[in-house]
């Protein structure tokens, strides 16, 4: 129990993420999330009405998969180090 007779405020400044994760204290899932979101945001690329066909259409379909496959790899390597 922190009275305020112990208290001391570099307790709590000084406090570290167990591998050095800015969000979730992961790194791992850190990474995870940002390429979930650059996943989402190529794919956001097919969605208006001017959107590239054929090879374009191909590459931007590529990008988003492998950005949310490489997500759920490092996801999974994420738990495994738990």
């Amino acid at each position: 129990m922190v009275t305020l007779e112990n208290f001391s405020p570099s307790k709590f400044l000084n406090a570290r993420a167990e591998h050095g994760g800015v969000l979730t204290g992961h790194w791992e899932f850190d990474l995870a999330l940002f390429m979930t979101l650059l996943a989402v945001v190529a794919y956001s690329f097919l969605l208006p009405v001017d959107a590239p066909r054929g090879i374009g259409r191909a590459v931007i379909w590529t990008m988003a998969a492998l950005f949310f496959a490489g997500a759920l790899a490092l996801a999974v390597f994420g738990f495994r180090n738990l």
